[in-house]
């Protein structure tokens, strides 16, 4: 069987299913301009995938490296010996105990899938199917079913446009605004992350609040590696996951409000907007103990609270409020005091003032509780010129 064309003729997928279903063994060669990707199939299924021009990060020894699975100069000795030998790189790191043959199998087919699913984005190119028995290493390499890769594929074609919408950058770095939460047994983590994202992207502006979706395991895998000033890139080398599925889980810990965000320009041009974000997660982390020390200042001996204004992102506090006279006036002052926090918190994680209080609730900075407070009447809130009033109603 021999197979040529083009990608513009016979797609991809095509080309895979009829390979697969065909239970054919060979060798598929792919190439768009000085780009060839050689991918080699036993009994329909993928054993193996390589790329000309492979850059040398993406070698399977660097990947292993990046990943801290294995050291550099263990690699050095291994690639030192291999051009003695001409032994593979594979059973000359397990021979010396560099890396087990676990790890090894894992890291091959890691390099293998993300080099195949690199061409679900290509339109344009060759191809060339030769039937041939092909020759790998079968103790490093697993066979992957073909219809697993299309099924793979297809997911990563529909949601790639929903993660890059909220990860646009592999150079992106975050910071952690709250914990995890404790496992949930009710909901999907597996759920379609469109279904998270559809509200957020769905062109209601950069302000609409997304919907959040149950944190799964993977998601709780990819915060353990979020550290300060550690790239995106960074996070797919340490997670084993695969690019998509580390970005897929970073966008739903953003969109969850767990993450913030910082994007390149941020971290070299301006230091004080990654500031800003460790201010607004340090407000967010002790909200219960401003709260308590509120009520505590109201009965002992009064609290300042009054207009305030934003200045590059920062809020500024104002004149005196007298001693509250009863319990209910205290419960109000902490009402206020909860709701001046999570003011804070808005305006320097978007940059401006919220024009209604109910964007508190929508951004997960305040409960709707919270909000409605003690008082039958709603808090009384105006933003005029940049500055912003907050008062208890008119009793």
């Amino acid at each position: 069987m021999s197979l040529r064309g083009t990608l513009g003729d016979f797609g991809i997928a095509d080309i895979f299913q009829l390979i697969g279903h065909q239970a054919k063994t060979g060798v598929l060669k792919l190439k768009d301009r000085e780009l060839e990707v050689r991918i080699s199939f036993v009994d329909g299924n993928v054993v193996k995938a390589e790329q000309s021009l492979r850059d040398r990060a993406d070698l399977l020894g660097n990947i292993m490296v990046r990943a801290q699975a294995l050291q550099q100069s263990q690699l050095d000795e291994a690639l030192a010996l291999q051009q003695r030998t001409l032994r593979r790189l594979g059973d000359i790191l397990v021979e010396t105990n560099a890396v087990d043959r676990p790890t090894l199998k894992e890291f091959a087919r890691l390099q293998t899938t993300e080099t195949i699913y690199r061409l679900f984005a290509w339109r344009a190119g060759t191809y060339e199917f030769v039937a041939e028995p092909v020759d790998y290493d079968e103790a490093s390499y697993e066979p992957i079913r073909s219809e697993n890769i299309l099924m793979e594929g297809f997911r990563m074609v529909d949601e790639w446009p929903a993660v890059r919408r909220v990860i646009p950058s592999m150079q992106h770095t975050f910071l952690v605004i709250k914990e995890l939460p404790p496992p949930s047994v009710e909901g999907s983590a597996d759920d379609d992350l469109l279904a998270g994202l559809d509200h957020a992207l769905s062109g209601s502006g950069e302000d609409s609040a997304p919907r959040q979706r149950a944190i799964g395991d993977a998601d709780r895998r990819i915060f353990g590696f979020v550290a300060p000033g550690r790239t995106v890139t960074e996070i797919v080398d340490l997670s084993r996951m695969g690019e998509f599925e580390t970005c897929k889980a970073l966008a739903t810990l953003v969109t969850n409000n767990l993450l913030s965000i910082v994007s390149p320009q941020a971290a070299q041009e301006a230091p004080s907007a990654v500031w800003k974000a460790a201010l607004a997660a340090e407000l967010r982390s002790i909200g219960a103990r401003v709260a308590v020390g509120a009520v505590a200042a109201l009965l002992v001996g009064g609290l300042v609270r009054g207009a305030s204004t934003v200045d590059g992102g920062v809020l500024q506090g104002a004149p005196d409020m007298s001693l509250a006279a009863t319990i209910a006036e205290a419960q109000g002052q902490l009402q206020l005091t909860k709701v001046h926090r999570a003011i804070a918190v808005f305006a320097l994680e978007r940059g401006r003032l919220p024009n209604q209080l109910d964007e508190l609730v929508e951004l997960g900075l305040i409960a709707q509780g919270d909000l409605d407070g003690v008082f039958t009447d709603p808090l009384l809130y105006r933003v005029v010129a940049g500055r912003y009033v907050l008062a208890l109603p008119v009793r």
